[in-house]
């Protein structure tokens, strides 16, 4: 577990759970949405305030095995709707996630005679911007970029602008950098890194719009019930997804590590490939994801069955 996220005197949660992410961003505190929406689009605040709202969507489920999941915080602003979601420990954009904002894009997108078209009509059309927060497995996140953009233009005519675009972040990366040197549009990224009351206070100092959110995010630090409940979330919801950290960690262990250690590695790996596989994951997957072979699935699987 990352000691970032320990309780001790002065450090804070990182936000790396989704239970964080939405206690700390809701419609219960819109001066911190505008300021995230400010930053994100690079505008003024006084042009965001009070012009934001806030969504809450459950995605579609593609079949009835699929897991429901909510996104994490929709707001829009304007002719922009933005989405955003927070991943930890994974290395990619979801699927879903792309095709909920293609969704959106379309169930926004109307239709008018040519006869009424005008030079305005793309500006008018419904934006969306899928923002993927990522926090990377292991030390993955030090070679990937720390910012990937991939943007549809409104036309092939259009020199700026954008219909759909999605910024796919890289969280490790800003979580190295000084609060100062981070550009304007990349401060929310900055913020979600923050773990410790010094490094905090000298944000709030810059940012005075930040004083409820700071104030959130000491108080529920300090909340060692609340604590625990994140770390149980962590675990329970990305398991899967640290395996191949776990695994590394195994494999790194020295010669002379004690055999209950080990145990309680091999159970662990046991506990990621059933969790994969009642989820409905094939045996191959698994095996990718895992680094086994696909027999030593299969035998994890059927030495489990009830």
């Amino acid at each position: 577990m990352n000691t970032n996220n320990e309780n001790k005197e002065g450090k804070l949660l990182q936000v790396r759970s989704d239970i964080l992410f939405h206690d700390l961003f809701n419609e219960h505190d819109i001066t911190t949405l505008e300021w995230v929406v400010s930053k994100i689009l690079d505008c003024e605040y006084n042009d965001i305030k009070g012009k934001v709202k806030v969504h809450n969507i459950r995605l579609t489920r593609v079949n009835k095995k699929e897991r429901s999941k909510y996104v994490d915080l929709i707001v829009e602003y304007n002719q922009e709707k933005i989405i955003i979601e927070l991943n930890n420990n994974f290395s990619g954009i979801y699927t879903r996630n792309i095709l909920y904002a293609a969704n959106v894009l379309l169930n926004n997108y109307k239709i008018q005679d040519d006869k009424n078209l005008d030079d305005d009509y793309y500006k008018k059309v419904v934006r969306v911007l899928l923002i993927n927060l990522n926090w990377y497995p292991g030390i993955k996140g030090e070679d990937i970029k720390f910012k990937t953009i991939y943007e549809i233009p409104y036309s092939d005519i259009e020199s700026s602008g954008y219909l759909l675009k999605i910024i796919n972040v890289n969280l490790d990366y800003y979580k190295n950098l000084c609060y100062d040197k981070v550009k304007q549009i990349d401060k929310f990224y900055k913020l979600l890194t923050i773990d410790n009351k010094d490094d905090l206070n000298e944000v709030i100092k810059e940012e005075k719009l930040l004083t409820n959110y700071s104030n959130k995010l000491i108080d529920l630090s300090s909340n060692e019930k609340y604590v625990e409940a994140i770390m149980d979330e962590i675990i329970e919801e990305n398991v899967a997804k640290q395996t191949a950290y776990l695994l590394g960690e195994q494999s790194g262990l020295e010669k002379g590590i004690e055999q209950g250690i080990e145990k309680g590695i091999q159970e662990k790996q046991n506990e990621v490939v059933l969790n994969m596989h009642n989820n409905n994951l094939s045996i191959q997957m698994i095996a990718t994801c895992t680094n086994l072979t696909n027999e030593e699935v299969e035998d994890i699987i059927n030495n489990n069955k009830d």
